[in-house]
């Protein structure tokens, strides 16, 4: 039960133990507010902002498996795109760019979100001097952070393994170095 709810409800036996009564319109707002504070918790939860660790794998085009406790310590992006995005597209240099400057401090993960042949894939990203790992081709690409609606999508988790930042629409190589330095 969050701070909240256990607030409402000390308010709530307060009243009872001293007999004053609250007003029909307080009585409303205090349910209210309730029910609030459980539908935020339980949004929360569900969508996975709550700031817990999570173990995330799936293959690249290779085959080879990637899991986020293996980028315990560093910083770790995971990026949603899929090659008919052209905001996806028009990121890729810049998500090459950061991981080609970073490696000492994050990790980068390109998810496709598409179910295109594999080879065009490889070809897509070769084309474009994508370098950093692509995963997800054929594979349920779920985040347990909550439902990709826009791409791309990119979250981002410390080192500690926590999410700790939702990205919609593309995004730059400054953007990530502002976000990983706390700027």
């Amino acid at each position: 039960m969050n701070t909240a709810s256990v607030h409402v409800r000390a308010n709530l036996a307060e009243s009872r133990a001293t007999g004053v009564k609250a007003s029909p319109s307080m009585r409303v707002l205090t349910s209210l507010a309730f029910v609030v504070c459980i539908g935020c918790a339980s949004i929360f939860s569900a969508t996975g902002f709550a700031a817990e660790k999570f173990d995330y794998k799936l293959k690249d085009l290779d085959g080879v498996e990637y899991r986020a406790s293996d980028s315990l310590g560093k910083w770790l992006v995971i990026n949603f795109w899929a090659t008919w995005c052209a905001p996806c597209i028009e990121e890729m240099p810049e998500l090459e760019r950061f991981y080609r400057n970073n490696r000492d401090i994050a990790d980068l993960w390109g998810v496709t979100f598409e179910d295109t042949d594999i080879e065009a894939i490889k070809k897509f990203v070769t084309r474009l001097g994508v370098t950093y790992p692509i995963l997800g081709h054929g594979q349920d690409p779920k985040t347990g952070f909550g439902t990709v609606r826009v791409l791309p999508t990119t979250f981002v988790i410390d080192p500690g393994g926590k999410f700790h930042q939702r990205l919609e629409g593309p995004i730059t190589a400054d953007d990530l170095l502002e976000i990983i330095k706390g700027e």
